[in-house]
């Protein structure tokens, strides 16, 4: 009977510390630096003479001043991330445009090879069947490369549109942050 006791009460135990530990999760929307608690009473503080505020409004243009330049740096940020975002795309579109170029050389090689063995074939020079064996896999291996030049290309027309709404963005946030 102690056993089951003993069990119950270390359950028990753990989701205590569970459900107090869940219980303290971050708030939405509080931000990373925890504002000041309210200290004054806004009652009293309506009671003190005009005179006498002039502090309190200098801390008050002050704060908004601040959380203007924070807004303005958390923008500077976000077009920091879209450029440097954009720049990672062009930089795939330059190893695409790589790519295709390298592609395109071994595809106009093959040609090349496949010309030369037509010729070959058509003066009756060689075996016959080696020749047209010959010929067929080079067709086939250009077929491949230009497969691979498609895709290459649809890889390149996608980045290209990425880069495009990205600037677009861009664009948008830069006239923002000139508005501040």
């Amino acid at each position: 009977m102690q056993r089951v006791l003993i069990t119950i009460l270390a359950f028990l135990i753990v989701f205590a510390f569970i459900g107090g530990c869940s219980t303290v999760q971050k708030m939405p929307g509080m931000s990373k630096i925890a504002s000041p608690k309210k200290k004054t009473d806004d009652g009293l503080y309506r009671k003190v003479p005009a005179s006498m505020r002039a502090d309190v409004k200098e801390a008050e243009f002050d704060l908004k001043r601040a959380k203007a330049n924070a807004n303005l740096a958390d923008a500077k940020l976000k077009l920091s991330e879209l450029k440097k975002e954009r720049e990672i795309l062009e930089n795939k579109y330059a190893k695409h445009n790589t790519n295709l170029a390298a592609v395109l050389v071994k595809k106009a090689d093959i040609r090349v090879a496949i010309k030369k063995l037509e010729a070959i074939d058509n003066s009756n020079l060689g075996n016959k069947e080696d020749n047209i064996k010959s010929i067929a896999s080079l067709k086939t291996k250009k077929l491949s490369f230009e497969s691979d030049a498609i895709e290459i290309k649809a890889d390149m027309d996608t980045t290209k549109l990425k880069i495009k709404e990205l600037t677009k963005k861009i664009v948008i946030h830069q006239k923002k942050i000139k508005k501040k």
